[in-house]
């Protein structure tokens, strides 16, 4: 039982190879490796991939990303996030994972977060005991459309009978659902946003990206224009057909697409940017930021809007203002419920870590799968 330690400046030509033979079980996707490698906040002797192997065969691995957190004294911390646990499940329950954790920590010192785990992840981290709840996030998951056959297809073996309710009942609310009206020009102006995507240069996009750092200097993780710029340039999913490669995460879909909006009031001329992300039939909102409380309510509106418009099922929001908003709208929604997020940090971290810092919904690894 052999375990290999891949540092960034490694991943690529270990990975490529074994791309290009979908025989083998691949530790990364294409988008995925190409995200790492770019990652602004990696260096290049970061360990990111750790590989079990038992006569030569692989077994299983897991992945960390590598991040930054801004201290009380706003000084940067580097750590990384636990993002990615794979395990053959000829070999699970036999340690391999905790063999894995038990590398990672000690290649980053303890400098771990973690969140959005798997349940069979979360038991490894509560086992090993060096992990400690960093942050609570109330969360609540705003259901549009019926989508019954997706919600209950793990415990229901008629999904035919379901996804024809969900038919019936959608139908019913669409007539409604095609009077909901959008943000008015004359109360702000809404535009896509290509800044972030590097598709613009200039005054605007330099204006913009002042706010969002701005903005940013009471976050946690402090995500500005240049990582934003990593994320939607170097996506984890992607609705192109292309070779498959013999991976066990997601990296298709039939739809995803980021969606950047900027908001500028006619008076004021105060701005505001919206970040929605659409994932199949559902929506996520990962980042949001407003110069003026006033906005806060015409963005949720563009929200709720947007997942008419697109015929979401479903929005999961953690951002407290937003959520109020969105509550604003009850009566659009068929059913509200409560959805939390708890994000763990290593013991070792605990002390570095300030409290009360804003976190978004997006933070982490989230941002990538939407």
């Amino acid at each position: 039982m052999d375990v290999n330690v891949y540092t960034l400046q490694e991943l690529a030509s270990h990975v490529l190879p074994i791309l290009s033979d979908n025989t083998r079980v691949t530790p990364l996707s294409p988008l995925r490796l190409d995200s790492y490698l770019h990652n602004p906040r990696a260096a290049e002797a970061d360990p990111v991939l750790f590989e079990l192997h038992i006569d030569n065969q692989l077994v299983a691995y897991r992945t960390v990303l590598p991040d930054l957190f801004y201290d009380s004294e706003g000084r940067p911390q580097r750590f990384a996030w636990l993002s990615g646990n794979w395990v053959d499940p000829q070999y699970r329950r036999q340690g391999l994972s905790t063999r894995l954790l038990k590398q990672v920590v000690e290649h980053w010192e303890g400098r771990l977060i973690y969140t959005n785990y798997a349940p069979a992840s979360r038991a490894v981290y509560d086992k090993s005991g060096q992990f400690r709840l960093l942050a609570g996030r109330t969360g609540y998951r705003f259901y549009l459309r019926s989508a019954a056959h997706e919600l209950l297809k793990e415990r229901s073996g008629d999904l035919a009978l379901l996804k024809a309710g969900d038919g019936l009942i959608n139908r019913f609310r669409e007539g409604r659902l095609s009077r909901f009206q959008p943000v008015d020009d004359s109360q702000c102006r809404v535009e896509i946003y290509d800044a972030l995507s590097g598709k613009e240069e200039g005054k605007g996009k330099e204006e913009v990206e002042a706010m969002v750092k701005r903005l940013q200097q009471g976050s946690l993780f402090g995500r500005d224009g240049t990582i934003f710029d990593w994320i939607l340039q170097y996506p984890w999913i992607t609705e192109q057909k292309g070779e498959p490669v013999n991976y066990h995460f997601s990296y298709s879909a039939s739809r995803f697409k980021n969606i950047v909006l900027h908001f500028t009031l006619p008076v004021t001329g105060k701005q505001g940017l919206l970040w929605m992300t659409l994932h199949n039939n559902r929506l996520t909102v990962p980042y949001l930021f407003y110069e003026e409380i006033s906005l806060l309510p015409l963005m949720a509106r563009t929200v709720l809007h947007t997942m008419i418009r697109n015929n979401c099922t479903h929005t999961t929001v953690r951002d407290p203002g937003l959520q109020q908003q969105l509550k604003a709208y009850r009566k659009w929604f068929l059913l509200i419920r409560r959805m939390p997020q708890l994000i763990f940090a290593h013991n070792k971290l605990l002390d570095l870590i300030p409290a009360g810092r804003k976190i978004h919904d997006g933070d982490g690894d989230v941002v990538f799968t939407g």
